[in-house]
């Protein structure tokens, strides 16, 4: 089995050098749309847009393209207990606040055009540093997916416990009984949150990579802005071990969204580009000589 494999990067409002002068807003997505399949709508984490303005978002783009939204930040534990420090290494169900099912419906309405659609890729469930494995975790995400049944979902956990080799197993099996897909991640390898990344998916339909690059300074920040990019330039050295990646994940599903969230947004687009490129090239070759040189 070979994926179909989309590249893209996290939003489309920031970047400037695809857009022709006076471009209006509302024109930006069809423009990105031209130059990527898939975008990261990390615009709902700080606040659930409402059905009329998704649907201008399908209205905008072309049949096929694909939307992975980051959810709302409230619904993936970011709201802190007044006073809570989540430095002082405490569980995350003292810093965080649950929030009322709502706002999970708030998020299905939300999102029904694109699922309507058939435009909505995954709902990326980005979970705070905070958040720590345990059974209180994983009855947290039970609860998420009973909220979000009908919603194809995948979790990226910044806390290293749910991927370390004791809990790995115990984390997978979670993963598969709720059938919620893993985010194959790239973040700072200095940075307290690293972890080898997990190689495999844990649903059949959609393989999601996020790179966020190696900048282990400006990761820090992201504890106060968890969506903000990261200045950071992958390169060419930089994107060569993910073309083993992404073609090893393209033989477990049945799609494979790679999204760069790297700053600047237009060396991040440059980027899923070279990658898209790389991979192909590296496709063709074992095609032709039988291995990747």
């Amino acid at each position: 089995m070979t994926a179909v494999r989309r590249y893209g990067t996290r939003g489309w409002q920031r970047l400037k050098e695809i857009y022709p002068p006076r471009t209006r807003p509302n024109e930006m997505l069809g423009v990105y749309a031209q130059h990527a399949s898939v975008v990261e709508a990390e615009n709902v984490f700080s606040g659930i847009p409402k059905p009329e303005r998704v649907q201008e978002w399908v209205d905008q783009t072309p049949d096929g393209f694909k939307f992975d939204v980051v959810a709302f930040g409230g619904l993936t534990l970011y709201q802190r207990r007044p006073g809570a420090d989540p430095r002082r290494k405490k569980s995350w169900t003292e810093i965080a606040v649950e929030p009322p099912g709502v706002l999970f419906e708030d998020l299905r309405e939300s999102l029904e055009p694109l699922q309507v659609a058939g435009r909505l890729g995954a709902v990326i469930l980005q979970f705070p540093p905070w958040f720590e494995a345990g059974s209180a975790g994983r009855e947290y995400l039970g609860r998420v997916r009973d909220e979000l049944p009908e919603l194809s979902l995948a979790a990226e956990f910044r806390h290293p416990t749910w991927q370390v080799p004791v809990n790995q197993e115990s984390t997978l099996e979670t993963l598969i009984e709720l059938e919620i897909g893993t985010v194959v991640v790239d973040l700072p390898s200095e940075s307290d949150e690293w972890y080898p990344p997990f190689d495999m998916t844990t649903v059949d339909a959609l393989a999601l990579v996020r790179l966020h690059g190696q900048n282990a300074d400006g990761w820090a920040r992201t504890v106060q802005a968890p969506v903000e990019p990261v200045a950071y330039d992958y390169g060419v050295d930089g994107l060569a071990p993910w073309v083993a990646r992404v073609r090893a994940l393209s033989q477990e599903a049945a799609e494979v969204h790679v999204l760069v969230g790297a700053a600047p947004p237009d060396a991040a687009l440059a980027s899923a580009k070279a990658l898209a490129e790389a991979v192909e090239a590296a496709d063709e070759a074992e095609a032709r000589w039988g291995y990747v040189p």
